[in-house]
């Protein structure tokens, strides 16, 4: 249709606005089950029986206005070109025009009809255009339970549909299902696990591109009872202890991240009276992280030790674990000295020199004169070959001598040779000297032959 016929159109229109049934107007895809979905082409087709001097076009709004005077249309209407989004094309010879318009938003919900001269207008058509929600869900929250999760999210303006779902933490599959409600529950999950929970808000146009599910995290409650504690033992003892501390682990709750909300440690004295304080002493009510308690004890003998764990299911179920501990009566088994031969010693010991005493000023008396003295007759040790030997030498309490004054000497045989007491150190004899007891001994670790030993002191 030319400008100059579309001008006539106008002027005719003007005197001709009356509904006609023999202008059919028509739309593709139909709305027939509802809005059109976004980003399709769709096509307003208006048929009539073509006559003389009768011109179609079509109009839009509520004011029915051409296309070519549309403010939203008309300039690209006006190009007639197929490849525009919007295109229109009439032949008045067949009594047709054709409106396309290709990827149709919501924008282009209007009225539309199609005018005929000479013939009035058909009815009008009013496009209906569905478009995704324009924003995804917020105020996604879950709460659940021990088997069940409750989920709940604002409504989304534009949806009717909301696709809800969950996956346990590390899987790999989701659980999904679709609602037209803002909340759903979901039944069977397992008691004390993680999962993840997500929605998103669609309608028959599908959800828009670039808007994410909503996400959140929760986890089931735990109904499951605490296991025992491992690892019970005591700590490091000695005799006659009168506190002790006992020790164990949390790991096989922690493996499965079982609750334990507390820890009820006991002990008890075996054979102890009842009404005795030291049978029993206090438990201690510990909390669910604590491994270590420690107990005053009631001196030696043996104490049963008792750990039990426990959280709001444990009644009735046994997570109770024991360990038995002695105490001894005393530090140490007594001893007893042992009765061993001493070594030799290779000291020398000299004989002192024998010096006069001076004169004593505080007496008046005269000095003492020292006097020399022996420890008894010559031993004869005939019958003692083989056997150590020991001999001690008193002084008497007479004489001024110290005890290292005393020297010995023995003789081997009848006719053998007499050695001093030098010669006896260096043959390996030992003697020991005692002033505060004012002795000296004399030890032989083995007798070879026949000796007899003498003591002199001068």
């Amino acid at each position: 249709m030319t400008q100059v016929m579309f001008h006539v159109l106008l002027f005719l229109s003007a005197f001709a606005c009356f509904y006609s049934n023999d202008i059919v107007l028509t739309v593709s895809p139909s709305m027939d089950d509802g809005p059109i979905v976004w980003k399709q082409t769709v096509t307003i087709s208006c048929n009539w029986t073509p006559g003389n001097r009768m011109y179609g076009d079509m109009v839009v709004g509520e004011t029915s206005e051409s296309l070519y005077s549309d403010g939203q249309y008309g300039e690209i209407v006006s190009l007639e070109d197929p490849e525009q989004r919007i295109y229109f094309v009439s032949d008045d010879d067949i009594g047709e025009g054709t409106l396309v318009i290709k990827d149709v938003t919501s924008a282009d919900a209007r009225q539309f009809g199609c005018m005929v001269s000479r013939k009035g207008n058909s009815n009008n058509i009013n496009l209906e255009i569905i478009e995704p929600p324009m924003a995804g869900v917020v105020n996604f929250v879950a709460v659940p339970e021990f088997t069940t999760v409750d989920l709940t999210w604002d409504v989304v303006e534009g949806a009717s549909s909301y696709n809800v779902g969950w996956q346990a933490v590390g899987a790999a599959d989701w659980t999904t299902v679709d609602v037209a409600t803002n909340s759903h529950r979901f039944e069977g999950l397992s008691v004390a696990s993680n999962f993840v929970a997500k929605v998103d808000a669609s309608n028959a146009a599908g959800i828009r591109e670039g808007i994410e599910p909503a996400e959140t995290s929760f986890t089931t409650k735990d109904n499951r009872p605490p296991h025992p504690v491992g690892g019970l033992a005591v700590g490091a003892s000695d005799y006659n202890q009168t506190s002790i501390t006992i020790s164990w682990d949390l790991a096989d709750n922690e493996a499965e991240e079982r609750i334990v909300l507390g820890i009820f440690a006991t002990v008890v004295k075996e054979g102890a009276d009842d009404a005795s304080p030291e049978a029993s002493p206090a438990p201690q009510e510990l909390g669910g992280d604590v491994t270590t308690a420690t107990f005053d004890l009631g001196g030696p003998g043996t104490y049963i030790f008792s750990v039990q764990t426990t959280n709001d299911f444990s009644e009735g179920v046994v997570t109770t674990q024991t360990v038995t501990h002695e105490v001894k009566e005393t530090t140490e088994a007594p001893t007893v000295p042992a009765t061993t031969t001493p070594k030799p010693t290779t000291k020398k010991i000299t004989t002192p020199k024998i010096t006069t005493p001076k004169p004593i000023t505080v007496a008046v008396t005269e000095p003492q004169e020292p006097k020399n003295m022996d420890c008894g007759p010559i031993q004869n040790l005939e019958p003692l070959p083989g056997k150590p030997l020991q001999l001690s030498c008193i002084v008497p309490e007479d004489v001024n001598y110290e005890a290292e004054a005393i020297t010995w000497s023995y003789k081997v045989g009848d006719e053998g040779q007499t050695l001093d007491q030098e010669a006896l150190i260096i043959s390996g004899v030992n003697i020991v000297a005692n002033n505060t007891l004012k002795s000296s001994t004399l030890n032989i670790g083995e007798i070879i032959e026949t000796q007899a030993v003498s003591t002199d002191s001068g």
